[in-house]
């Protein structure tokens, strides 16, 4: 959000002479329905990844084994390698020991590296072979939808991955778990979720902010209101703010604008995306935290 009122008190008589009656549009309201997560790493804007059908659980995640090669380096990241994987995971919605085991699959899937490619032969359903995709080696015939564009981009494949695993609850569709070979990775694994900066279910340090919308402020699964309801978030709730993007502009609020904070509400632990002008910040948020 933008540049807040000089003093507490001066925001203070702003609210009252407001009413503090203001309903947002865009995202008032409570929907207490637990979500995902907050995420960690900075770089391009992660694409939502797209909702499973009804059968995509059931289907193979990855058909070979380890990625073989590589594609053109699609991502810039600050983390790489396992810490990629245990940043992107968490802001997936991974927490404690699924957290764990998805980044230990990742890692045997394809070393942690967003850009892995495996070939693979005819399989059933794949007449023409397939390939596996990123660091969760999503595959491009049994989870068509889940486009190149996102299957190579280190946060949508981790959110396919999230949808896929059930929340990670259900590790069948990847061969590497299949196989045991995932299990050589759990200790690094572990390592690198510590490095979140706490627990495995702790949120990692971040930036807060205050909700400024009263009652309560929906928090949305994407950055508009076209996007489902995870939860909400009262009135004066101090927040974290994980990252910002751009979606859907907000003409309502304290300071309308197309800027949207992915945060976690402390009180539930639901995460998602909020509208920017009903969260009070020290600063313009784009200059405290990277681009989700």
């Amino acid at each position: 959000m933008r540049l807040p009122l000089p003093t507490r008190a001066a925001r203070r008589a702003l609210r009252l002479a407001l009413g503090l009656t203001l309903v947002a549009a865009v995202g008032v309201g409570v929907m207490p329905t637990p979500a995902t997560a907050a995420p960690a790493a900075t770089g391009p804007a992660a694409q939502a990844a797209p909702a499973p059908r009804p059968a995509d659980q059931a289907r193979p995640a990855s058909v070979g084994g380890p990625a073989t090669g590589a594609k053109a380096n699609r991502v810039g990241v600050n983390a790489v390698g396992i810490d990629l994987c245990a940043q992107v995971a968490y802001a997936a919605g991974f927490r404690n020991n699924p957290l764990v085991t998805a980044v230990a699959v990742a890692m045997a899937e394809s070393s942690c590296n967003p850009s892995a490619v495996g070939s693979n032969g005819p399989t059933a359903g794949c007449s023409n072979g397939s390939l596996d995709r990123g660091l969760w080696q999503i595959n491009n015939c049994y989870h068509p939808t889940v486009t190149d564009s996102c299957a190579y981009n280190a946060q949508c494949n981790a959110n396919a991955a999230y949808s896929i695993s059930s929340g990670g609850s259900n590790w069948q569709p990847w061969s590497t778990y299949n196989n045991g070979a995932y299990a050589g990775y759990l200790s690094a694994a572990q390592a690198a979720v510590a490095r979140l900066g706490g627990g495995p279910g702790d949120p990692p340090p971040g930036v807060t902010g205050t909700i400024l919308a009263n009652p309560s402020l929906n928090i949305r699964t994407g950055p508009g209101t076209t996007y489902g309801i995870a939860g909400s978030v009262n009135y004066g709730t101090t927040v974290k703010i994980a990252c910002y993007t751009f979606g859907e502009y907000v003409s309502g609020g304290y300071w309308p604008s197309s800027t949207w904070d992915r945060i976690t509400n402390p009180a539930t632990g639901v995460t998602g995306y909020v509208a920017d002008t009903w969260v009070n910040t020290t600063y313009d948020v784009k200059t405290m935290v990277g681009r989700c």
